[in-house]
């Protein structure tokens, strides 16, 4: 169907551009303000008891005149189309005597620009448009194939998703408009979209078919780990020495081992690393622990440890720092990995570990790119902590390395750190996007559940997904914690759940991206409607893989209607079409302007 729509729309196009070239057709009118040709009577028709297509009527509108000439054509016998005028003039009033005249219901050709919803006398209508001429062409040509093929007025590719004749106008409009990106030449076959407003849905197209979400699936995991492991819930991350040669302490010498343990924090870096690129990031700063530890060394009479700095990530006792060697159930030889082995050359995602500093990176640049990835996480934050050690003075003479702690019974406290709450960490997941902080929240959920692999972690996940979503988790499959993994999948509808259980004025919702203003989205944002004005603030989540581009969010208007939404399209290489492509750029221009509801 989408074929045949593009290729009505080449035809419509085609006559456009001929119709500077060739003489006015016998009988037709000359447009009042420009050289649009305009159809002759005949061709208008009678709109007695017909299905009417309104059509602007200046030089600007010509490919929308051969539009509205073709929609028309298959709709009925009975041909109506009616000439609204031109843009900054008023509907003629022959023109408005035959629309009197028409059926409910009917179309219109172009947008509001072309064709003002003041001239449609009230009617509820279905407008067909798109984001330029080519657009609305295709637009057209669709529902015209559509039409032509299933012999019904109103019936298009996805004629479930066409509202119905009481349906109220503003309501029809904002249908029309969050659908446009399905109408775009860049729409693949495989694309769901939903739309909600105040908890109910508005719009929805395969909104429960699976795709492949990328970094929308971050939404997935901040949810399980709210109810997992609660809002307020913190990592401690540790210094300890053997209580033994602690009082065994001369001539300002520890003979014993200081050990740095992990409790997984995710967050867990120095200044340096966090500053390199966005200062606004949440983090927990492991030089302030070096700093309260050497301050109780020194106390201590402390300045030379004879023996090394242990870092113990035994939190995470799997041991997975990576799932490059890891298949879902039932793989075959055929079937990728879980992580593409590119992602840890370009530092898409750092080490997992019960102990990482600076996202497993040591050393790091300001580049992701030109990290170094460490072998062994707990050793280079031991490494990390001895450095911070030695800068102040401490005389360290063994190397760094990783290993397991003594029991508590053995052990003295030299201080310790905690990290921000889990609700405070969420806006590195579901506005930074930050991969790492997301697996380790992962993994922290399967611990929780005594398995911290990602596997275990995975099926803990689904469990608590199902507690909160019902049925609708069964159109999420959670194989990682990022999105990273092309095994993942989830709903338009599942996305658009996720975020009216998290509640359009939580700390969830607020910890989304700003569209045009913030991180992952800064440069996709609502346009203005034509004509200009202001937009609605739009809180989303992107996702982006080769094969996948995605967004959901939600957005409060100026009438205190609650807009949520989603929209997830896969095809081979849809990266190509850019982070702002026209997909989630027509899905955000539809919420950012939406001011026509109720009691705006």
């Amino acid at each position: 169907m989408r074929q045949r729509g593009t290729a009505i729309a080449a035809v419509i196009l085609l006559l456009t551009a001929l119709v500077v070239q060739l003489p006015s057709p016998a009988g037709a009118q000359a447009a009042s303000t420009g050289s649009a040709v305009l159809p002759p009577p005949d061709v208008l028709g009678d709109c007695t008891d017909a299905v009417p297509v309104i059509v602007a009527s200046d030089a600007a509108a010509q490919s929308d005149i051969y539009s509205a000439v073709t929609l028309a054509g298959v709709l009925e016998a009975k041909r109506c189309i009616v000439l609204a005028g031109g843009r900054d003039e008023p509907f003629p009033e022959d023109q408005l005597d035959r629309l009197a005249t028409a059926a409910a219901g009917g179309y219109v050709v172009g947008g509001h620009a072309a064709v003002p919803d003041d001239k449609l006398s009230g009617r509820s209508m279905t407008r067909v448009y798109g984001a330029d001429r080519w657009e609305t062409a295709i637009a057209v040509g669709d529902v015209a194939a559509a039409l032509a093929a299933e012999g019904e007025p109103g019936a298009s590719d996805g004629a479930e998703d066409e509202p119905d004749s009481d349906t109220p106008a503003w309501q029809q409009r904002l249908a029309a408009e969050f659908s446009a990106a399905l109408r775009s030449s860049e729409a693949p076959q495989d694309m769901c979209m939903s739309l909600y407003r105040n908890g109910e849905p508005i719009f929805e197209h395969d909104a429960s078919t699976p795709l492949l979400p990328a970094s929308l699936i971050k939404l997935a995991t901040a949810t399980a780990a709210l109810s997992e492991l609660g809002a307020d819930t913190t990592f401690t991350t540790r210094v300890v020495a053997d209580a033994d040669a602690l009082a065994a302490v001369s001539d300002g010498v520890l003979r014993g081992d200081i050990y740095l343990i992990g409790s997984g924090d995710p967050v867990l870096a120095t200044p340096g690393y966090i500053n390199r690129i966005i200062p606004e990031r949440p983090y927990t700063d492991v030089t302030e622990l070096a700093d309260s530890v050497m301050a109780k060394l020194s106390a201590a009479g402390i300045d030379t440890i004879e023996g090394a700095i242990v870092g113990d990530g035994s939190w995470f006792a799997d041991g997975e720092q990576t799932y490059t060697s890891h298949y879902p159930p039932g793989a075959t030889p055929e079937t990728p990995p879980v992580w593409k082995q590119s992602y840890m050359s370009e530092n898409l995602v750092g080490v997992l570990s019960g102990l990482v500093i600076n996202d497993g990176y040591s050393p790091y640049t300001v580049s992701r790119r030109s990290h170094t990835r460490s072998a062994d996480a707990a050793q280079a934050a031991a490494s990390d902590f001895d450095d911070l050690l030695e800068a102040h003075g401490m005389v360290i003479r063994h190397r760094p390395r990783s290993g397991r702690a003594p029991s508590a019974s053995e052990v003295t406290s030299l201080g310790s750190i905690t990290s921000p709450t889990v609700e405070e960490i969420l806006v590195r997941i579901l506005r930074i996007s930050e991969n790492t902080p997301a697996e380790m929240l992962f993994k922290q959920i399967g611990r929780r559940h005594g398995d911290s692999s990602r596997a275990a972690a995975a099926a803990a996940a689904t469990d608590a997904l199902s507690d909160i979503l019902g049925t609708a988790a069964d159109e999420i499959v959670l194989v990682d914690g990022s999105g990273l993994s092309v095994h993942n999948r989830m709903s338009c509808e599942a996305a658009v759940r996720l975020l009216l259980s998290a509640g359009d004025d939580s700390r969830f919702a607020a910890s989304l991206s700003i569209a045009g203003r913030t991180p992952t989205l800064q440069g996709c944002g609502p346009r203005p409607a034509p004509g200009g004005g202001s937009t609605n603030t739009i809180f989303a989540k992107s996702g982006q893989l080769n094969d996948s581009s995605s967004i959901a969010g939600v957005s409060t208007t100026a009438n205190g209607d609650v807009l949520t939404f989603a929209m997830i399209a896969n095809e081979s290489l849809i990266i190509r079409l850019g982070s702002c492509n026209t997909l989630r750029q027509l899905t955000l221009d539809a919420i950012g302007r939406y001011t026509y509801g109720p009691d705006s």
